[in-house]
Formats: structure tokens, C-alpha cells, sequence
């Protein structure tokens, strides 16, 4: 899912919940502050050190982070096509890959910055 840092307004708290989210700017704004939370985790860790903690499934300690399914069907209700998301985190994106420290994390972070290409 895409993710933003775009003004909210002065003094307006940063949604980081997608489902608090009532435009699709703000969908975009709980993104990046996923991506945020998923690119601390990863840290500087490598696969193989996400495959010791769990083999079969490295990466299932990011789902409760994801929540793939709430972005989706918020960004229904909102109206929010993957183009007009994709354009939005091309925006808000920008600034967060110093926070990539591992290949992995990189890895993570490529697809929000094909669209921008």
C-alpha cells in the first residue's frame, strides 16, 4: 500500500491508522508511518537473520504491522485508485530511504518508488 507524510494541516495530528483515515492523503500518511514502523524493525537485519527467527515464515513478525486488508478496504471506501495512491506516496516517500539500512529493508522499500520512475 502507498504511504505519505503530506500536510495535514497546521497543528493536525498525523494519521497513522489507516482505518482514521478520511482521505486518501491521510490513507497515504498511515502508510509511510507503516513503512516508518517496518523499516525500524528490519534495522539492519539481513534475511537469513529474519529466517532464524522464524524459517518457514521470516517475515510474520511484519504482518500485524502490514494490515494489508485495512489499507485495501479503506482506500474502497475512500475512493482512492492505485494511481492516485501511487502518485501520493511518490510524494511522501521521499526522505524515508536513508531509514533502509539492510538489503532487505531496500527490497521493502522499492516497489512505493518504481511508480515515481
Amino acid at each position: 500500500m502507498a504511504v505519505a507524510m503530506l500536510g495535514t494541516g497546521c497543528g493536525a495530528d498525523r494519521v497513522t491508522d489507516p482505518a482514521r483515515a478520511t482521505t486518501c492523503v491521510e490513507l497515504v500518511d498511515a502508510g509511510r508511518a507503516t513503512a516508518e514502523k517496518v523499516l525500524e524493525r528490519l534495522g539492519d537485519r539481513t534475511l537469513a537473520d529474519l529466517a532464524d527467527d522464524d524459517p518457514s515464515e521470516p517475515f510474520s513478525g511484519l504482518e500485524p504491522l502490514l494490515r494489508p486488508d485495512v489499507f485495501a478496504s479503506r482506500a474502497i471506501d475512500l475512493g482512492c485508485g492505485p494511481g492516485e495512491l501511487a502518485d501520493l506516496a511518490c510524494t511522501a516517500y521521499q526522505g524515508i530511504s536513508h531509514l533502509a539500512r539492510s538489503d532487505v529493508a531496500r527490497a521493502y522499500l522499492a516497489p512505493y518508488f518504481a511508480a515515481c520512475d
